[in-house]
């Protein structure tokens, strides 16, 4: 859900005589939420999270004089210098990002400009940093340095009018982690830090920064891992969801006798990221059973209580108004749906969606099959189903594109004459079909009880070694419609 966020306006200025190094005495300062209206609560991120920055700070026309080459470079750098001391979070980035810097985007962005998002610099200002929350909960940051100021990248004593970008970057990305100026504090904190409120010698980290940082993400769940199986590891779908009914619907089958446990992500923005141009927006994921009972639903992973959960997987989702549910679910049939975050004051939007199931090998039931009903437009805009084969054993798999006979089931614009693609992970063709009953693997495909009921429809039944897969179902002739891409594990 996108809101209108508090906002904190974090700075740091340029002095004209440079700060002398002092013993320590006190220590650190987080910064918090202050709109709270029983106590300021400290902001910080989910526990577990890879906070990944968009890098859109382009190319130096020279080199700069620690050898960068970019301050793209220069600032990946700055974060991977925190990264030895968050013990429960983790820097990331996107080099040259094609996300175009936003302020409400719920990307977190570092750029050069002459304003902040329309907003003039401080007095004397290198940088500044905002911070969006919900509850102490970080939900989205963004960078911006002043392009006024004359940068190089460098080490050792500060040399103005030339300023280290790369000191500079090191303490805004300390206020993302939530960090606020010690020398600024009532009272006054008088320490040795890269997070004081002026640039100085200090070129990097000092052990008060440290302390922060530790006290903040120093402890938090344990990271899990799901154990490799001879299973459909992960199952996932990118298509085009719409409004009303034409939205991704994601179906799955349990098969086993105990219950199983998943994570199950609708990712939506992040997409940008890919070069998406036209990712969805607002992501909501609603998982119902076979009698259309509303079982789990989730609109901001971030602020659900299985967040860290989620995280503690390195499957949080990159961007925090995505959707994410962690489930317990019995054998049986399920219905997930991706849709739009819609209410009275926000309409529905259109836009590429990714539905994606992670089966979490918490007992001996499995995933046997999974289905999603998307559009099929033009160009990019296809209906995409990828899967990962675990385990070390070749495994038989159907996969198949069902269009024509939706329309039995009022599916509205179904899909005329799918075609299927079966590609690897490095995109080389294992496999295609247009009419399944040509398909030299039909015979199988009928002994399995999968043959499709219109002939214009695709289908295959390869034996595939364990890795990654991605299924592309097309319109032939560039035609567009509903489809429906499945994928069947055929094996005992």
């Amino acid at each position: 859900m996108q809101q209108i966020l508090p906002l904190k306006y974090c700075h740091l200025l340029l002095t004209a005589a440079l700060v002398a190094a002092v013993s320590p005495s006190f220590g650190y300062v987080r910064e918090f939420d202050t709109t709270n209206p029983n106590a300021p609560i400290p902001l910080a991120w989910v526990k577990d999270r890879t906070v990944q920055i968009q890098l859109s700070l382009g190319n130096s026309p020279v080199m700069l004089r620690d050898g960068f080459t970019s301050f793209n470079d220069s600032a990946a750098d700055a974060l991977n210098t925190w990264n030895p001391y968050l013990a429960h979070l983790h820097y990331s980035w996107i080099k040259n990002s094609p996300v175009t810097p936003a302020q409400g985007d719920d990307e977190m962005s570092a750029q050069f400009n002459s304003k902040v998002f329309g907003m003039n610099f401080g007095a004397n200002a290198l940088a500044v940093t905002l911070l969006s929350y919900r509850n102490g909960n970080m939900e989205e940051t963004d960078t911006v340095f002043n392009n006024a100021i004359s940068w190089d990248s460098y080490r050792g004593p500060l040399t103005p009018p030339i300023f280290d970008f790369h000191r500079v970057a090191i303490h805004e990305f300390g206020h993302t982690l939530g960090l606020d100026h010690p020398d600024e504090a009532t009272p006054k904190q008088n320490v040795v830090a890269i997070m004081n409120s002026k640039a100085s010698d200090l070129d990097t980290v000092a052990q008060d920064d440290i302390n922060g940082v530790t006290a903040i993400y120093g402890s938090g769940p344990a990271y899990n891992s799901v154990p490799n199986g001879p299973v459909l590891m992960n199952l996932s779908t990118r298509g085009v969801t719409n409004t009303g009914d034409n939205v991704l619907i994601g179906g799955f089958v349990i098969e086993g006798s105990q219950p199983a446990q998943f994570i199950i992500r609708a990712i939506a923005f992040s997409l940008s990221t890919f070069g998406i141009a036209n990712a969805l927006g607002d992501s909501v994921i609603e998982l119902y059973d076979v009698n259309h009972t509303l079982v789990a639903s989730n609109d901001d992973w971030f602020i659900s209580n299985d967040a860290p959960t989620i995280a503690s997987y390195h499957l949080d989702p990159p961007n925090s108004i995505e959707s994410a549910l962690i489930v317990t679910l019995n054998p049986g049939s399920y219905t997930a749906i991706v849709k739009s975050f819609s209410s009275s004051t926000q309409p529905a939007t259109t836009g590429v969606a990714l539905f994606e199931l992670y089966d979490l090998r918490r007992s001996s039931s499995r995933a046997s099959n999974v289905s999603t009903r998307g559009q099929v437009g033009a160009g990019d805009n296809i209906l995409i189903g990828g899967f990962i084969i675990g385990g070390s054993a070749a495994k038989p798999v159907v996969i198949r594109a069902i269009g024509p006979s939706l329309s039995q089931f009022n599916v509205p614009n179904p899909l005329a004459n799918p075609y299927l693609e079966l590609r690897d992970r490095n995109g080389n063709l294992v496999e295609a079909n247009d009419d399944w009953q040509q398909s030299p693997e039909a015979a199988r495909i009928i002994a399995d009880n999968l043959a499709p009921s219109n002939p214009k429809e695709s289908a295959m039944a390869p034996t595939l070694v364990p890795g990654t897969y991605t299924a592309l179902v097309k319109g032939v002739g560039g035609a567009t419609g509903t489809a429906l891409v499945e994928i069947y594990d055929e094996s005992p």
